[in-house]
Formats: C-alpha cells, sequence, structure tokens
C-alpha cells in the first residue's frame, strides 16, 4: 500500500490550521472581539462563496433548458446577465434609481432584458417613502432598518400578480422567480398569483434582522414555499458582520433544517419539479460537499 504524502500532508495541514484558529478564537473571544473574529475564522475554514443565481442557471442547463426570468431587486444586473447571455426573456425590477442607471448600462445591448422601476409587495401603493444607504448600494429597502437609511425618493409599488397580468404573461410561463429585496421577499410572494400557476423556481433571501420587524422570519418564509409544494434547499450565510463588505458562506442543506445560528442569513432555493431539483443539488454538490 503506498500512501498519497500530498493528500496526507495537506490533511495535516488542515487540521493544524483549524486547531490554531479555534484557540485563537477561543482566547480572543475571552478579551471581546466578538463578531469579527467569527467573520475571520469562518473565511479561513470555508473560503467558498457560492453564487447561486449561477447555480440556477447551471440547474436549467443540465436540462437543456432557457426561459423567462423574473429579477425582483435587480440591483446592477450581476444575477441577470448570464441569463439574458444564455437567451432567456429577463423582466427585471430595479426601484433604486442610482442601482437602475447602472443596470440599464449594463444591459443596454440586449434587448430580451426588460426594466421596471417599481417595487414590489403585496400590495399596491403610489409614492411609498424608499430608503438609501451610504454603506451599500445593496440595502436599497421600503423599509428602514440602518442607521445609515435615509428616505431618499418615493417609488411606486406593484405586486406580481398585476405586473404579470399587465405584460400578458402567464403565472405558468415563468421558469426563473429571483426576489431579494433586503426584507420585503415574503411580501413580494404573497403577490404572487398562486391559483393561475407557479414559477419553477425560487430563489429568494432570508434574514430575520430586516424581517422580523416586518412580522416573519426565516421558518415562516420556508414554511410558505414548502406549503406550495416546493422542494426547499438553503444557502445559508455566517452573520453579517458589516454591510458593503464581503460576507462568508457557511453550508448548504436540505429544508426542513434549522440555522446554525439565529442571525445567520441566506438564500432559498424552492424548485417545483424533481428532475430540476436534482439538478440543483448535483450543480450545489459539483462546488461544495453537503
Amino acid at each position: 500500500m503506498t500512501l498519497d504524502f500530498h493528500n496526507f500532508h495537506s490533511s495535516e495541514m488542515k487540521m493544524g490550521l483549524k486547531s490554531k484558529v479555534h484557540t485563537f478564537t477561543k482566547i480572543s473571544a475571552e478579551k471581546g472581539l466578538g463578531d469579527a473574529l467569527l467573520t475571520a475564522r469562518s473565511r479561513l475554514l470555508h473560503p467558498f462563496s457560492p453564487d447561486e443565481p449561477a447555480l440556477v442557471l447551471g440547474a436549467f442547463a443540465k436540462l437543456n433548458q432557457t426561459g423567462v426570468m423574473l429579477d425582483v431587486g435587480a440591483h446592477h444586473g450581476t444575477s441577470l446577465l448570464p441569463f439574458a447571455r444564455a437567451g432567456w426573456q429577463v423582466y427585471a425590477f430595479e426601484p433604486d434609481p442610482q442601482n437602475r442607471a447602472l443596470l440599464a448600462a449594463n444591459t443596454a445591448v440586449l434587448p430580451n432584458v426588460h426594466i421596471d422601476p417599481r417595487a414590489l409587495s403585496d400590495q399596491a401603493e403610489q409614492g411609498a417613502a424608499f430608503f438609501q444607504s451610504s454603506q451599500s448600494s445593496g440595502v436599497s429597502s421600503l423599509k428602514s432598518f440602518l442607521p445609515s437609511h435615509q428616505a431618499s425618493t418615493s417609488v411606486d409599488v406593484t405586486t406580481l400578480a398585476n405586473f404579470l397580468a399587465e405584460a400578458s404573461l402567464p403565472a405558468q410561463a415563468i421558469d426563473f422567480l429571483k426576489v431579494d429585496t433586503e426584507g420585503y421577499d415574503l411580501m413580494v410572494l404573497q403577490g404572487w398569483p398562486w391559483a393561475a400557476g407557479q414559477p419553477r423556481l425560487i430563489l429568494c433571501e432570508f434574514d430575520d434582522f430586516k424581517t422580523l420587524p416586518l412580522g416573519y422570519d426565516f421558518q415562516a418564509l420556508a414554511q410558505f414555499l414548502a406549503g406550495k409544494g416546493y422542494y426547499l434547499l438553503v444557502s445559508e450565510w455566517y452573520p453579517i458582520e458589516k454591510y458593503g463588505v464581503q460576507h462568508s458562506w457557511r453550508r448548504f442543506a436540505e429544508y426542513p433544517c434549522r440555522l446554525k445560528s439565529p442571525r445567520a442569513w441566506g438564500n432559498i432555493f424552492a424548485v417545483q419539479e424533481p428532475a430540476l431539483y436534482q439538478a440543483l443539488v448535483q450543480e450545489c454538490k459539483a462546488q461544495h460537499p453537503f
């Protein structure tokens, strides 16, 4: 029998690193360094960070499928651009004027991307207050949840049911619904015309820090989706240390599950069809073991 010295040596190195990091964590916690150290520790032990929309695109590609994407909270278009370039029809919602200007510039040569300036929730409203933060362009929201948030403009709010009716899009024609609205994800989903059909795959964000003041938590969001008959896969990230900087990812977990930390945040994949769910799981496992 021969030993694979490289793998053995790498394993020993990793065990040594983990031991040292664990000791440093314990000592520093006693000295009160807190969350900053937890984040540094997690980056050392878990350097992988998944691109969840890219995993969705890969799952559809495994089945040789393209389709229609709704991107609610499109930001600058990072998530939707690979879909648009792969031939998907994309409808992007971005109420933040500055983000929307960059989104329009990034998608200017893509006629299959349609941009809507409205916010989305479970009720339509005109002239709702909208909040921006100097900390990050990614935390604009209908709700102020950071000290740095400022009411910067007003926006019109609609529902997905209203939008689909306006665009003459059948509910069953939507293949991928991505929702990232800094707290309003459940409300956006509640505004969907569920009796008319369901998206094949939904990707939405959970973060109790943002959503508990709005009346729901991770379990409520997950149970809402599970109640619609979806298979759920959770992508859990470590607690956010600071907005506007790189965050650390923790794990994939199949639902039902509990979060490793009550301060965790992340994304839920909700998949309607077994074959598509298995394709997504394969994409995730190819990048990181469960």
